[in-house]
């Protein structure tokens, strides 16, 4: 069973890496992730990655305080353009995200649409002290001007005891 999860985990690592642009013009991906981050500098100004990875130790995430929710957290980052970079002709960003994240359950939530930060980064605290198992989180682009979105890419990460 471990290893058909390693498989699982490699495959959708390298399809990752193959997904390097947004299927929209004036839109594209430089960075996706799961891991800790810090928020101390400034939530909406700097994306502060403190550690990055596809398994994960409930345990010490917990005994870290990284599911509380305080400026160190454990959850996603996308990283695109600056917002200014995709205005629309009434001056406001084009472009939003959504994501959904699915539990190890099959449960999943979608969640948005949101707006970047200025730099053009997001952060999606993921309180995962639940379940433990694979988890996915897949991040969609958005269109504020047509109300379409297009996949982005997805990531997925396992949480163990």
């Amino acid at each position: 069973m471990q290893a058909v999860f390693r498989m699982l985990i490699l495959g959708m690592t390298l399809l990752c890496a193959l997904v390097v642009t947004a299927p929209a013009a004036g839109w594209q991906m430089k960075e996706m992730g799961v891991g800790v981050y810090d928020e101390s500098a400034g939530y909406d100004t700097v994306l502060s990655v403190l550690q990055r990875g596809e398994r994960w130790s409930q345990k010490q995430l917990y005994e870290q305080g990284y599911f509380a929710n305080r400026d160190k957290k454990f959850g996603a980052w996308l990283v695109g353009p600056p917002v200014n970079s995709y205005l629309n002709r009434y001056g406001v960003p084009l472009y939003g995200y959504r994501y959904r994240l699915t539990e190890p359950s099959g449960k999943s939530s979608l969640s948005g649409p949101h707006s970047f930060y200025n730099p053009g980064f997001t952060t999606v605290f993921i309180n995962a002290g639940g379940q433990t198992g694979p988890w996915k989180i897949e991040f969609y682009l958005w269109n504020r001007d047509t109300g379409t979105e297009s996949l982005i890419g997805d990531l997925t990460f396992v949480m163990e005891p």
